[in-house]
Formats: structure tokens, sequence, C-alpha cells
């Protein structure tokens, strides 16, 4: 080989080595980029064919001019067939302006391909960006929010949920996709993937825009971590959304103890300037409180329930119109129709339920708590007949009464405590823990010495043995609750355990005779669950879904959460069910003398216990509940019926009212 042959090919490879290489710097560049410059080189490559055809043939009569030359190459640059008209001696240019564009078509089609690749990747991953506002942003997950996704569908609020958790994508977007097939649902909902406590994963959800964000710790961590994790996550979006956030901030923690440590992270001047408004929601403390109320009578879980539900019934805040001011409550009471006004809250958020017929009169800021339907405003204008004759005497006072808990959980002191609140004085308890009996010593101890109003009592023998024997320990008190049970390899859930007690229980009480003396108070982790078992009269299964219903209203209204919390507080507001010969005599009687009479008492009544009303075919309205994720709890009661509904005159309907204090 010569020296000049040598030197053309060392001249080739390294023309190749250049041109290799600056197509991969052009590859490298960002799509845009990359059709900017792929443009500018089809134009140079246009513009010099057509420079080079006028030069060639310069007296072609077919390509006059300038202008003429650039149309011919522009159309065999981008259609090949254009070439197969040609004369014969032009075809050898316009086979090299045809290849010149089939290059550069292929890298054009090549960069749209790579960057419809990334996008389709970034989309089933979970990393693109959100472009929201106002939208409801979830950080983690947990089994609670499907339960809040659907109770958020069931408003019929038109809204977005996105969720920014580490699991898989495609997973989470089929657990919640249920949501979707809520009757009249308006939410949407998008699934992101990144961890929580990073800041540049809240930018890509648009976390400074959120009208609210809900933290909540994945299940698989324990209880010390996950409250580090939820520590993580709130200053992390404190930090994003800065002070000048309008949203709200809530957060979900297992147990009262992390309460303290999670509101340091709200603060101002602790985690930085400025406050968050965040509330701290401790599930075990709400499930206790919801627990003991639902020991004092058959249905206050079920009408609990249901005020928390979005099922037409509510609760609302609305403004004092002009005509109320100085009037007293009972006059807005009587006055508005289309719901039930249950209390005021006045300028410094103080609430007021069932307030004292003496309260001073409404006044400019105050507003008035109503018991509606979203979908239908209340109005002014309606009146109450006039209260009917009350019975002679009082109601008579709840004698002691004997619990029982069976089980342990992290609940169990809580419910203690709700149990001592709201029981008579010389009730007993009695605490059969199983195998931690030790703890339950502990706790006697100390609940002996703090709260000695109640007699409590620790049971050696498992609740099994009790029920199969039938034991009155149990057997023979007035409200038995059986605890959910901590999650364990040998029990997924917790559930099964409770639910294998709840049928002994039931089959210790129809052996001794008395089927429907005991009620039965059932906590579940799993809202399915309660549809396991047939409703029995006069049990209550508790599920999680009550803490994904208090989620849910407070997301949608901040201001209604500690409103919906007193109802199951003591000492602030009393469900109760009672009577309809407590409130009108016999025969024909409407609901607007049930308002009446109950206003005369200084109470609020909320409607009837059971719905008296017929449906249809039951089979068909469970199986759409249970494609709902809704469990089937028994009877429902009917709340907010209009004024007009005649009192249900059956033996087993009761009238649910509210009064304050337990």
């Amino acid at each position: 080989m010569s020296h000049t042959t040598r030197r053309l090919a060392r001249f080739g490879r390294a023309v190749r080595a250049w041109l290799v290489y600056r197509l991969d710097q052009m590859l490298g560049l960002p799509p845009l980029a990359q059709m900017v410059l792929i443009t500018l080189l089809g134009a140079a490559i246009i513009f010099g064919f057509a420079t080079l055809e006028l030069a060639i043939h310069p007296r072609d009569q077919d390509i006059p001019d300038q202008n003429a030359a650039l149309w011919w190459t522009l159309t065999h640059f981008l259609d090949g067939g254009t070439m197969a008209g040609d004369d014969p001696y032009r075809r050898g240019m316009a086979l090299a302006t045809t290849v010149a564009g089939i290059f550069l078509l292929a890298l054009v089609t090549a960069a749209l391909t790579s960057k419809m690749g990334e996008r389709i990747g970034d989309v089933r991953s979970g990393l693109n960006p959100v472009v929201e506002r106002n939208h409801f942003l979830v950080l983690g997950f947990d089994p609670t929010v499907p339960l809040v996704a659907r109770e958020l569908a069931r408003s019929g609020q038109r809204c977005t949920l996105v969720v920014l958790t580490m699991d898989d994508k495609d997973r989470i977007e089929a657990v919640l996709r249920s949501a979707h097939r809520v009757p009249g649902s308006r939410l949407r909902i998008v699934v992101r993937t990144g961890d929580p406590r990073n800041e540049n994963a809240l930018l890509r959800v648009a976390a400074q825009h959120a009208r609210a964000a809900l933290v909540v710790p994945s299940s698989s961590l324990d209880d010390t971590t996950s409250v580090e994790w939820s520590l993580g996550a709130l200053l992390a979006l404190r930090r994003i959304v800065g002070e000048k956030w309008k949203g709200n901030a809530f957060v979900l923690a297992r147990h009262e103890e992390a309460v303290d440590l999670l509101r340091l992270a709200a603060e101002p001047e602790v985690a930085g300037p400025g406050a968050l408004a965040a509330e701290v929601i401790a599930a075990d403390a709400v499930i206790a409180a919801i627990l003991a109320q639902s020991t004092r009578e058959d249905g206050i879980y079920a009408v609990l329930r249901h005020l928390l539900a979005f099922d037409g019934c509510e609760l609302y805040l609305e403004p004092i119109d002009g005509k109320l001011l100085e009037h007293s409550f009972d006059y807005a009471h009587a006055t508005i129709d289309g719901g039930v006004v249950v209390g005021v809250i006045d300028t410094q958020r103080k609430i007021e339920l069932s307030p004292d017929p003496g309260r001073r009169p409404l006044r400019e800021g105050d507003r008035l708590i109503v018991m509606t339907s979203g979908a239908r405003a209340p109005r002014r204008g309606a009146t109450l007949p006039p209260a009917p004759p009350l019975p002679p005497g009082s109601i008579a006072p709840t004698p002691p009464q004997h619990v029982a808990l069976v089980g342990w959980a992290a609940t169990m002191p809580h419910l203690c405590r709700e149990l001592a609140e709201i029981l008579p004085t010389g009730s007993s308890v009695h605490l059969i823990p199983g195998d931690a009996l030790d703890r339950a010593k502990a706790l006697e101890l100390m609940l002996t010495r703090d709260l000695h109003r109640v007699k409590w009592v620790v049971h050696e023998r498992p609740g099994a043995e009790l029920a199969h024997t039938g034991h009155p320990t149990i057997c023979g008190a007035d409200s038995v609750v059986i605890l959910g049970q901590p999650v364990t390899d040998e029990d997924a859930n917790g559930d099964a355990t409770a639910l294998a007690m709840l049928l002994r229980m039931r089959h210790g009480l129809r052996s001794v005779g008395t089927p429907d003396r005991v009620r039965i108070v059932t906590e579940v982790r799993d809202p399915r669950s309660a549809s396991h078992v047939a409703p029995r009269p006069g049990d209550s299964i508790v599920s999680s879904d009550i803490i994904a219903m208090l989620l849910a209203q407070e997301l949608l209204d901040p201001e209604t959460g500690p409103i919906y919390r007193q109802l199951f507080t003591p000492g602030a507001a009393t469900l109760e069910l009672r009577q309809r010969s407590q409130y009108v005599p016999d025969g024909d009687a409407t609901f607007a003398d049930v308002m009446a009479a109950a206003r005369k008492r200084g109470e609020i009544a909320l409607g009837f216990y059971p719905d008296p009303r017929q449906y249809g075919d039951e089979r068909e309205l469970d199986q759409e509940r249970l494609e709902q994720g809704d469990p089937i709890l028994g009877e429902v009661p009917w709340l907010n019926p209009p004024r007009e509904t005649l009192v249900p005159m059956s033996e087993d309907g009761r009238i649910a009212v509210l009064r304050r204090g337990s």
C-alpha cells in the first residue's frame, strides 16, 4: 500500500470517527435540541442540493431559477417516489437528494421514538411530574387510602386525588380502581412513585399547590418506624409548601403517644418559620371512642357511621342569614328546612352541639351546623308545630352496666378510659386479655387507682373457654367488646381471631338460652371482614373504614373534623336512641312533631332507627355495596327525613336524638 493510500485511509477513519462522535453528541441532546439541529441540517442539505442542481444543469427549462430548484429538492428530499418521472440525466441528483432525505427522516423518527419511549417509561414508572392545582395529596399508602378514595368518590364532588408512594404503581392503581365504580363518582386518581420524605418527589406531585395533604405510613412499618417516617414526610412537606401555603396537612398516627411529637413538626419556630396547619389523628383513640359509644346502645354505631359517610346526612357549616341575626337557636332550628340544624359555631370556633335553649341569640360571624345532603341546600321559611305534651316523669337513668373486653390491642387503655367516662357509677369492666395477662394486670392497677368509679377485674381464663362454657362473665354481660388482634404471621390481618371469637360468643349465648341478651361489639381491621358474618340485631362490627370516613370529611372541609369528633367525645355531645312514646303520643305523628318535642327537652331529633323504608332486592343491593368495598353491617338509620314523614309505629323503631353532655 502506497504512502498516499495510507494517508487517505487514515483521513477516512478520522472523518468517520468525527462524524460518529458528533452524531453521538447529537443523540445525547434533549429531544427538542435534536429536532432543531436536524431541521437546520435538513435546510442546509436542501439548499446545497438546490444550488448543485442549478450549477450542473444551468440551462434546464424545468428548473429555471433558485425557487424552482428549492421546490424540486424539497419534494425529492421528503418523498422518494417523486424521482420516478425525472429525466435520465437528472436521476443521479434525484437519487442523492432522496437518500439524504431518508437518512435525515430516520434521525427524526429515532428522536421521536426515543422520546416517546422515555415518556412511556416515565408514565409506567410514575416518575413524570403532576401539573395539578387544588388537589388532594396522599403521602404514603396503607389499606386506609382506598377507603378514603371510596369516600371521596361517594361525596360526588369533582376532585383529584394524587398518591405518592414507594410501592408499585400498577398495584396501587389496581387497588384504587374500585373507587371509580362508585355511582356518581367524579374523582380522578393519579399515582406517582417516589419517597414522600424526598423534597424533589414532593415537587413532582405539586405539593405546594395541594388543597390538603394526608400523611399515611405504610402498614409494613413497625410502630416506631412509622412515627419516624411520618415525621420525615411532614418535615419535607413543610419545607416544600412554605409559610404561605393555604392548605391543611393531616397525619394518621397509629397510637396517641405519637401525637405530641408529630405536632412539633407543625409548630411555629420549631421546625421552621411560621406554622403548618396540621392535624394529627390517632387511630387507636378514635376507634376506642367509637367502640365505647357502641357499648351503650344498639344502633349507636350505625348512626355514627351514617353521619360520617356521604349518605345524604353530612354536617355542613352555613353562614347566618341576616334575617336570623339576634334570633334564638331554636328559631333557626324551626325555620330552616331541607336539613336539621344541630348546632352552632362562633367566631372563636367554639362548637355547641344541641345548645341549651337559653343560649345567647345568634350574632354576626356565627355559623350554623346543619345536617343535610351536599346536593340539597337548606332553606328558610319552615315552621314546627307546637310541641306535644311530654310524657310525665323524666327518662330513667341508665343502670350500672357489666362490660367484658375480650382480647388485647393497642386500643385497650384508651377504651378503658372512654368506658370510665360514659358508664354509670357502679358499673364493672372485665378484662379478658388472653396472652397479654401481665399487661392487663398492670393496666388494672392503674385503672383502679385513677378511675375507681368503675370496678376493674382481670380474668386469667381465655375468652374462648368462657364463651364455650357459657360463663356469666361474658354470657351474662350487658355488652361484650371483642378487640381486633394485632397482625401476626398466623393471622395476617387479625380479623380471623376476632371473628372466631364472635362465633364462639353467639354459640355460647345460644347454649345458655339468651341469644339476644348481650350486645356484642367486634373490632375488625379490614372492613370487608365485616361482611363475612351475617349481622345480628344488637351486634356491631366496627371496622377501620370509620377512620377513612373521618379523614375524607376533614379533607373536604377541615372545619368539620372537630365537630365529628365531638360526637364520640364524652361530655361534649351524646347520641341516644329512644322510643317514640317518649316524644309523641300514640297515633299519627310526623317527624316535625318529634323535632318540636325533642327541642322542648333541649335535644335535637336526627331521624329514625332502623330505616322504615322498604327497598328492592336486598341481595342485589348487598352485591353492589360489596363491589364498592362497603361492608354490610345490618340495619341502617334514616337521618334527616322530610318533616312530613310519619313516625314509624313498630315496637323496635326508635328516634335518634342528639343531646348535650354524656
